[in-house]
Order: C-alpha cells, then structure tokens, then sequence
C-alpha cells in the first residue's frame, strides 16, 4: 500500500485516513458474474451518486465530498470494494480520469504506481489531491465566517453550507447551526436563538 498521509493536526486525521471511506461490503473478488452485471450496477450507482455529480479534480477538497458520496453510493446498492474499485474511474472526468487510469492494475501487473485495492486507489486520490494546510485554511476560514452586511439569513446559512461542503463536511448539522448562530447579525441572533 502506498505511504499514508502524515498528518499533524488530530482533529483532520479522520478526513485523510482512506478507511474512513471504506465500504460495508470488503469483498475485494471480483468474479466473472460480476463483471458482466457492472454496467448495470454502475447505472444504480450513478442514480444513488448523482449523474451530474463527476469530478474533475478542483477544487481539491471536494475529494472528500466525492468519496463520502461514492462510498455511500456503493454501499446503498451493496456494491463491494472489489466492483467499485473499477467504477470510481466512471464518475471522474478529465484530467482525473486519465491519473486515475495510470494507477489502475493492468494485465502484466507490476507497474509502478500501480494499486491494487480499492483503499490504496483512494489514498492514492487523496495523498494526490489534498493538503493539510489546504484543508486547514478551509476550515479556519468556516469558523470565522460572518454574516455581510448585505446579506441575509438564508443567504448566509446556504454561504455556510457551501464552506461546509467544501471542507468535507467537517461540521455536522448541530455544529453548523451554532456556527450560524455565532455568526449571525446580533440584532438577528435574538430571532434565531
């Protein structure tokens, strides 16, 4: 398995550790009667993941997003990591799509780069396309969010759940309505408390 992430901080280590987007089902055989049901199976995915929802690789902490959803995706439709591991390809576009294919196993195994499970193949994704100090500037940025001036309530909690989403859903729906909370106009924060 390629080198883990090293990170620092704690509080992020879950974010960075690939087994936190593991699957329910860790068959990783990937038999013959599988191999012919997976077009069918890449379309219930696709249905439970979103048909839009592809990633290009940017910005680079939606990686999270992405493999939460998959990961969820997968495991909605009983997927194993042995099917998925050939899937996840299918919801990423270009210039993701070809990295991803240079990392995948081929015939005469044994290339370097190459992974071989369905874990090493996200830690690959994620060592490729995070950073901690990325992830913690996102996050620091989150938790000193205001309210603008000219904007309102419902503006400002749809801005908070972007942030949100664009640091891996970091904070929970209890955590982010106190963010809101701290973060509302105080001639508001009566209102909403």
């Amino acid at each position: 398995m390629p080198p883990k992430i090293v990170v620092n901080h704690p509080y992020y280590r879950v974010m960075f550790d690939c087994e936190t987007y593991a699957l329910d089902n860790k068959s990783v055989a990937h038999t013959r009667r599988q191999a012919r049901t997976l077009a069918r199976r890449k379309k219930e995915v696709a249905q439970s993941f979103g048909v839009n929802d592809e990633w290009d690789g940017s910005p680079q902490a939606k990686v999270f997003q992405i493999l939460r959803k998959f990961a969820k995706a997968c495991d909605d439709n009983n997927i194993s990591e042995g099917e998925d591991f050939f899937i996840l390809q299918d919801f990423t576009k270009e210039p993701l799509k070809s990295e991803m294919m240079m990392v995948m196993p081929t015939r005469r195994a044994g290339n370097p780069g190459e992974v071989t499970s369905y874990l090493e193949l996200i830690n690959c994704m994620l060592r490729r396309h995070v950073d901690e100090a990325s992830v913690v500037t996102l996050i620091e940025t989150l938790n000193v969010t205001v309210q603008r001036n000219d904007e309102d309530e419902l503006s400002f909690a749809k801005r908070l759940r972007r942030l949100n989403t664009e640091c891996g859903f970091m904070y929970g729906e209890g955590a982010l309505k106190r963010r809101f909370v701290e973060g509302v106009h105080r001639a508001a924060r009566a209102t909403v408390c």
